[in-house]
């Protein structure tokens, strides 16, 4: 699990494409977009997220701000992803941080696992690697089916 920071570019309304393009430019040189979703430039360090949102601020073209979730290759979401997240233009999965709960079964007999996760698997966004993700509003369900099954649940912090 790697915490990314998606910053909204948003020219002002009536912006000359000149003026855009010299935005996109300086954001090249204030950081390295490791991805992007259309208006949002996705980077890997705060710092560079920071540089983002002062120059962005200082332009009038600042959007929306937001901590993401970047999901391995190997991950498995459901048809719930892209209500807690998106699928970016390099077709990576990304996770609001503010909107999900990550998770993980600590212990717990085989057979009180599966039935526990017939019942999870109703609930989830997406699964990567042992990590499962819920809607944030979710976390005290997935304890009761923790303590219906008997099982010990690990949740992170991000």
């Amino acid at each position: 699990m790697s915490i990314v920071y998606g910053i909204e570019l948003d020219p002002p309304r009536g912006a000359l494409p000149g003026f855009t393009s010299q935005l996109v430019k300086r954001t090249g040189e204030l950081a390295n977009a490791i991805d992007r979703d259309g208006k949002l430039v996705i980077v890997a360090d705060k710092d560079e997220a920071n540089s983002l949102v002062d120059y962005y601020t200082s332009k009038h073209a600042m959007g929306e701000r937001c901590t993401l979730i970047l999901l391995s290759q190997q991950c498995k979401p459901t048809a719930f992803l892209t209500d807690y997240g998106l699928i970016s233009q390099n077709n990576r999965n990304y996770l609001y941080e503010n909107m999900v709960t990550p998770f993980s079964i600590k212990k717990g007999e085989d057979e009180q696992i599966q039935m526990a996760l017939l019942q999870i698997e109703e609930h989830l966004i997406a699964t990567d690697q042992n990590i499962m993700y819920v809607d944030v509003m979710q976390k005290e369900l997935m304890e009761g089916i923790a303590r219906a099954y008997q099982i010990e649940l690990s949740f992170s912090n991000h």
